[in-house]
Order: C-alpha cells, then structure tokens, then sequence
C-alpha cells in the first residue's frame, strides 16, 4: 500500500509538471504571436505615412511646378510689354499678327488670321466678309485675339517678340455703335465691332 501510494503521488506530480509547461508553451505562442502581429501592423502603418507624405509632396511639388508655368509670363514681362494703349497704337499702325479665336457652333476651336482696326481707345473692328469667324462672333458674343510683334533683327531674345492677349466682347449698344460710325469713316453698320474687356499676357 505504501509504495502503491508513493506511485500514485509520483504520477500525480509529473501530470501537474507536464499541464504547467503546456500552459507556459501556449502562453509564449500567443505571445509571441501577438508581439509579431504588432510589429507588422506597426510597419504597415509606417509604409502608409511614408506613402501618405510622399504623395503629399509630389502633389505640392507640382502645384508648385504648374504656379511657375502659368505666371512666368506675367512674372518675366517677357513677350507681354503691351498694354492697351499700346496694343491700339501698333493695330492702328499695322505692325503685328493678329490672331482671332473662336468657338464654332459644334464645339470645335477656330483660330484665323485676321487685320483689325482701332475704332476708339476701347474698342476694336472687323470689316469681315461671311465667315466661320464672324458667324462665330455673333452666335457666341466673345473671342479671344493674341496680337504679336516680332523683330528678329533685336539682340536679345526678350526683344525678338512683344505682344499681348486680348478678350473681346461683341459691342451691341446701338447708341455707342452709332457713335464710333460717326467718328471713324472705316466702321460702318456691316462691321464687327469688339470691346476690348481686357489685355492679358502672352503665355
């Protein structure tokens, strides 16, 4: 009975032995599963942050590129020295190209070279034939004109070219067009005559 004892208590002592180091195993397992999963998630949030700033940069850096392509021109005065006075001054003496732009009814863009004339200090004429321009003109109410100088005998580059762009409305007061036929034999009831709305630079 005694050693049948002694057994029963060296058995129960070894299972004890052998639950304790199953539930250290499966604590360690969890554990270091847990701390794997952390260290992942972690990585994972880093990569987003690095992707999320560098997005951000690139997306300033080419907000930035785009600002110093649409105001260079306006920053440089390059090719855009002509104000409205004297803008009229070189159409009244025919120095430039002049380039009328307009929509046709279909959507499409129409661009035609074209000789205007000053008709006071704020408007400009066509004495344009049937057109697609003219029709254009009428229909749509606007048009945009770019008007260029070009001198290629100048040394520097900023010399070889000035000029301006223009946005012109359709002049339909009776009372001022009746006005500007009085004042300048050369705008007659058939001309197209334009208000200039305002001189933008080249670019």
């Amino acid at each position: 009975m005694k050693k049948l004892a002694i057994a029963l208590l060296t058995l129960t002592l070894v299972f004890n032995l052998c639950a304790c180091g199953q539930s250290s195993s499966s604590t360690a397992t969890t554990s270091s599963t847990t701390s794997t999963s952390t260290s992942t998630s972690e990585a994972a949030n880093e990569t987003t942050s690095s992707e999320g700033a560098s997005s951000e940069t690139a997306a300033s850096e080419t907000s930035v590129s785009a600002d110093a392509a649409a105001t260079a021109s306006a920053t440089t005065g390059l090719y855009t020295n002509l104000d409205q006075a004297a803008l009229l001054e070189a159409i009244g003496q025919f120095k430039g190209l002049c380039n009328v732009s307009t929509v046709n009814a279909d959507g499409t863009p129409n661009i035609a070279i074209v000789v205007p004339g000053v008709a006071d200090d704020s408007h400009i004429f066509f004495n344009w034939a049937d057109n697609a321009t003219k029709a254009n003109v009428l229909r749509e109410k606007t048009a945009i004109m770019s008007y260029d100088i070009a001198d290629p005998t100048a040394e520097e580059k900023a010399g070889r070219h000035s000029g301006a762009v223009v946005k012109l409305e359709l002049e339909e007061d009776a009372e001022v067009l009746a006005q500007l036929q009085e004042a300048n034999e050369s705008v007659s009831e058939a001309s197209v005559v334009l208000k200039i709305v305002e001189v933008l630079p080249v670019g």
